[in-house]
């Protein structure tokens, strides 16, 4: 990241807990509509993480 904090003040680590639970029945939900497995789930997220990390900010 470009100087970013990644654990920016007034963040709850704990809310990690609730995104996972959230991205794993998303996950699970995508892999049933698209008949994919867990591998191919991965890839998805992983190409996922990397496009949200490079976004740019919003004005």
């Amino acid at each position: 990241m470009t100087g970013e904090p990644t654990d920016p003040t007034g963040f709850n680590p704990l809310a990690m807990v609730d995104m996972w639970e959230d991205m794993h029945a998303l996950v699970a939900a995508w892999e049933s509509k698209h008949l994919a497995n867990p591998a191919v789930a991965a890839a998805a997220l992983e190409e996922f993480a990397a496009a949200l990390v490079q976004r740019p900010k919003p004005f």
